[in-house]
Protein backbone atom coordinates (compact mmCIF):
# COMPACT_ATOMS: atom_id res chain seq x y z
CA UNK A 1 0.00 0.00 0.00
CA UNK A 2 1.41 3.36 -0.99
CA UNK A 3 2.09 5.86 1.76
CA UNK A 4 -0.09 8.96 1.41
CA UNK A 5 1.22 12.42 2.28
CA UNK A 6 -0.80 15.45 3.26
CA UNK A 7 -0.77 18.70 1.37
CA UNK A 8 -0.53 22.11 2.99
CA UNK A 9 -2.74 23.07 5.88
CA UNK A 10 -6.37 22.98 4.96
CA UNK A 11 -5.65 20.76 2.00
CA UNK A 12 -5.55 23.71 -0.45
CA UNK A 13 -2.88 23.76 -3.15
CA UNK A 14 -0.31 26.64 -3.16
CA UNK A 15 -0.92 29.44 -5.60
CA UNK A 16 1.88 30.84 -7.79
CA UNK A 17 2.51 34.58 -7.21
CA UNK A 18 3.01 37.00 -10.11
CA UNK A 19 6.59 38.46 -10.43
CA UNK A 20 6.89 42.24 -10.33
CA UNK A 21 9.46 42.68 -13.11
CA UNK A 22 9.67 46.44 -12.63
CA UNK A 23 10.70 45.99 -9.02
CA UNK A 24 13.31 43.40 -10.00
CA UNK A 25 14.74 45.80 -12.61
CA UNK A 26 15.00 48.68 -10.14
CA UNK A 27 16.78 46.52 -7.54
CA UNK A 28 19.21 45.14 -10.15
CA UNK A 29 20.04 48.64 -11.35
CA UNK A 30 20.75 49.81 -7.79
CA UNK A 31 23.06 46.83 -7.21
CA UNK A 32 24.93 47.62 -10.46
CA UNK A 33 25.43 51.25 -9.40
CA UNK A 34 26.76 50.13 -6.01
CA UNK A 35 29.30 47.77 -7.61
CA UNK A 36 30.49 50.49 -10.02
CA UNK A 37 31.01 52.93 -7.12
CA UNK A 38 33.06 50.38 -5.19
CA UNK A 39 35.30 49.73 -8.20
CA UNK A 40 35.80 53.41 -9.02
CA UNK A 41 36.78 54.37 -5.45
CA UNK A 42 39.19 51.53 -4.82
CA UNK A 43 42.27 49.97 -6.38
CA UNK A 44 40.09 47.37 -8.02
CA UNK A 45 40.18 49.60 -11.08
CA UNK A 46 43.78 48.56 -11.57
CA UNK A 47 42.57 45.07 -12.39
CA UNK A 48 41.46 46.36 -15.77
CA UNK A 49 44.72 48.24 -16.49
CA UNK A 50 47.34 46.13 -18.21
CA UNK A 51 49.32 48.75 -20.11
CA UNK A 52 53.09 48.80 -20.62
CA UNK A 53 53.75 45.62 -18.68
CA UNK A 54 52.06 46.66 -15.43
CA UNK A 55 50.48 43.66 -13.79
CA UNK A 56 46.76 43.39 -13.22
CA UNK A 57 47.12 44.76 -9.69
CA UNK A 58 49.07 47.93 -10.62
CA UNK A 59 52.42 46.54 -9.48
CA UNK A 60 55.54 47.87 -11.22
CA UNK A 61 57.16 45.33 -13.49
CA UNK A 62 60.48 45.45 -15.33
CA UNK A 63 60.34 48.08 -18.07
CA UNK A 64 57.62 50.25 -16.54
CA UNK A 65 58.26 54.02 -16.28
CA UNK A 66 58.17 55.32 -12.71
CA UNK A 67 58.51 58.47 -10.60
CA UNK A 68 60.42 57.80 -7.39
CA UNK A 69 60.74 59.82 -4.21
CA UNK A 70 64.01 58.81 -2.54
CA UNK A 71 66.29 59.61 0.40
CA UNK A 72 69.89 58.41 0.79
CA UNK A 73 71.34 58.17 4.30
CA UNK A 74 74.65 57.80 6.10
CA UNK A 75 73.64 56.18 9.38
CA UNK A 76 70.42 58.08 10.19
CA UNK A 77 71.51 61.33 8.54
CA UNK A 78 69.75 62.13 5.25
CA UNK A 79 72.33 63.27 2.70
CA UNK A 80 70.27 63.61 -0.50
CA UNK A 81 66.49 63.60 -0.73
CA UNK A 82 63.62 64.46 -3.02
CA UNK A 83 61.19 64.44 -0.07
CA UNK A 84 60.05 67.84 1.14
CA UNK A 85 59.05 66.24 4.45
CA UNK A 86 62.52 64.79 5.06
CA UNK A 87 64.11 68.12 4.14
CA UNK A 88 61.77 70.10 6.42
CA UNK A 89 62.31 67.75 9.38
CA UNK A 90 66.12 68.03 9.20
CA UNK A 91 67.99 70.43 11.50
CA UNK A 92 69.35 73.59 9.89
CA UNK A 93 72.93 72.47 10.49
CA UNK A 94 72.38 69.21 8.62
CA UNK A 95 70.09 70.00 5.74
CA UNK A 96 70.26 67.34 3.01
CA UNK A 97 70.63 68.26 -0.62
CA UNK A 98 67.14 68.63 -2.10
CA UNK A 99 66.48 67.31 -5.61
CA UNK A 100 63.52 66.57 -7.82
CA UNK A 101 61.98 63.12 -7.91
CA UNK A 102 63.85 60.55 -9.96
CA UNK A 103 62.31 59.50 -13.28
CA UNK A 104 63.47 56.08 -14.45
CA UNK A 105 62.48 52.77 -15.99
CA UNK A 106 62.01 50.08 -13.35
CA UNK A 107 64.56 47.30 -13.52
CA UNK A 108 66.73 48.97 -16.17
CA UNK A 109 70.42 49.03 -15.27
CA UNK A 110 72.72 51.86 -16.39
CA UNK A 111 76.47 51.85 -16.98
CA UNK A 112 76.49 55.58 -16.29
CA UNK A 113 73.83 57.36 -14.25
CA UNK A 114 73.03 59.95 -16.91
CA UNK A 115 69.58 60.75 -15.52
CA UNK A 116 70.62 62.53 -12.37
CA UNK A 117 67.75 64.34 -10.62
CA UNK A 118 67.91 68.12 -10.82
CA UNK A 119 68.69 70.18 -7.75
CA UNK A 120 65.81 72.23 -6.43
CA UNK A 121 68.18 74.59 -4.66
CA UNK A 122 69.58 76.51 -7.64
CA UNK A 123 72.28 78.28 -5.62
CA UNK A 124 74.64 75.33 -6.12
CA UNK A 125 77.22 76.05 -8.78
CA UNK A 126 77.47 72.47 -10.04
CA UNK A 127 74.89 69.71 -10.62
CA UNK A 128 74.41 66.74 -8.31
CA UNK A 129 75.86 63.44 -9.52
CA UNK A 130 74.30 60.08 -8.64
CA UNK A 131 76.52 57.01 -8.65
CA UNK A 132 75.47 54.28 -11.06
CA UNK A 133 75.33 51.84 -8.12
CA UNK A 134 72.74 54.02 -6.40
CA UNK A 135 70.71 54.55 -9.57
CA UNK A 136 70.67 50.82 -10.35
CA UNK A 137 69.67 49.90 -6.79
CA UNK A 138 66.69 52.25 -6.96
CA UNK A 139 65.69 50.98 -10.42
CA UNK A 140 65.83 47.39 -9.16
CA UNK A 141 64.33 48.13 -5.74
CA UNK A 142 61.06 49.54 -7.04
CA UNK A 143 60.19 46.41 -9.05
CA UNK A 144 57.16 44.85 -7.36
CA UNK A 145 56.00 48.06 -5.67
CA UNK A 146 52.71 49.84 -6.27
CA UNK A 147 52.14 53.59 -6.16
CA UNK A 148 52.44 54.79 -2.57
CA UNK A 149 54.54 51.82 -1.41
CA UNK A 150 58.13 52.23 -0.21
CA UNK A 151 61.19 50.04 0.30
CA UNK A 152 64.53 50.44 2.08
CA UNK A 153 67.72 48.83 0.75
CA UNK A 154 71.28 48.73 1.98
CA UNK A 155 73.35 50.84 -0.37
CA UNK A 156 76.43 49.55 -2.17
CA UNK A 157 78.01 52.99 -1.95
CA UNK A 158 78.95 52.99 1.74
CA UNK A 159 82.51 51.97 0.88
CA UNK A 160 83.10 55.15 -1.14
CA UNK A 161 85.33 57.20 1.15
CA UNK A 162 88.23 59.60 0.69
CA UNK A 163 91.01 60.59 3.07
CA UNK A 164 92.15 64.21 2.94
CA UNK A 165 95.19 65.60 4.67
CA UNK A 166 95.19 68.97 6.35
CA UNK A 167 97.25 70.43 3.50
CA UNK A 168 94.90 69.04 0.84
CA UNK A 169 91.95 70.62 2.60
CA UNK A 170 93.81 73.92 2.68
CA UNK A 171 94.50 73.72 -1.07
CA UNK A 172 90.76 73.27 -1.65
CA UNK A 173 90.09 76.43 0.33
CA UNK A 174 88.63 74.63 3.34
CA UNK A 175 89.50 75.58 6.90
CA UNK A 176 90.44 72.26 8.48
CA UNK A 177 89.38 73.43 11.92
CA UNK A 178 85.83 74.09 10.71
CA UNK A 179 85.27 70.48 9.70
CA UNK A 180 84.68 67.94 12.48
CA UNK A 181 83.08 64.50 12.74
CA UNK A 182 79.46 64.87 11.63
CA UNK A 183 80.07 67.85 9.35
CA UNK A 184 78.27 67.71 6.00
CA UNK A 185 80.12 69.30 3.12
CA UNK A 186 80.07 69.30 -0.68
CA UNK A 187 82.75 67.44 -2.60
CA UNK A 188 83.57 68.48 -6.17
CA UNK A 189 84.19 65.85 -8.84
CA UNK A 190 85.35 66.18 -12.41
CA UNK A 191 83.48 63.73 -14.65
CA UNK A 192 84.95 62.93 -18.06
CA UNK A 193 82.75 62.32 -21.08
CA UNK A 194 84.61 59.97 -23.43
CA UNK A 195 82.14 60.55 -26.28
CA UNK A 196 83.03 64.20 -26.85
CA UNK A 197 86.22 64.55 -24.73
CA UNK A 198 84.63 67.05 -22.35
CA UNK A 199 84.60 67.25 -18.58
CA UNK A 200 81.86 68.29 -16.18
CA UNK A 201 82.25 69.44 -12.59
CA UNK A 202 79.66 67.87 -10.28
CA UNK A 203 79.04 67.75 -6.53
CA UNK A 204 78.29 65.14 -3.90
CA UNK A 205 77.29 65.87 -0.30
CA UNK A 206 79.70 64.03 1.99
CA UNK A 207 80.00 63.40 5.71
CA UNK A 208 83.12 63.55 7.91
CA UNK A 209 83.15 60.17 9.65
CA UNK A 210 86.62 60.28 11.28
CA UNK A 211 89.47 62.73 11.81
CA UNK A 212 92.86 63.17 13.41
CA UNK A 213 95.06 66.20 13.86
CA UNK A 214 96.46 65.79 10.31
CA UNK A 215 93.77 64.09 8.19
CA UNK A 216 90.09 63.25 7.99
CA UNK A 217 87.99 60.56 6.34
CA UNK A 218 85.05 61.82 4.31
CA UNK A 219 82.33 59.42 3.10
CA UNK A 220 80.60 60.38 -0.14
CA UNK A 221 78.75 57.08 -0.69
CA UNK A 222 75.62 56.32 1.31
CA UNK A 223 74.58 53.46 3.62
CA UNK A 224 70.88 53.10 2.89
CA UNK A 225 68.35 54.22 0.31
CA UNK A 226 64.66 54.68 1.02
CA UNK A 227 62.54 54.77 -2.13
CA UNK A 228 58.83 55.37 -2.66
CA UNK A 229 56.84 55.16 -5.89
CA UNK A 230 54.83 58.38 -6.37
Amino acid sequence: MAVQTKSSVGGKPRQKKDINWMQVGVVSFCILLLVMCIVSFSNLGNIFNQKRGVTTFGILGIGDPAHVDYTMYIDDIPMVTSSIDVFSDSPACRLPMLTQTLDLVSGRQMDVADRNPLLINSSYEYPFWMLKQEYNQIATGIVGLAVGESRTVKSLGSSFQTTYTKNQMKEMGIDYADWTIGTIGLMNYQISNENNNTTTMVIRPALVINETADEMIIQYGYDTIVMKVV
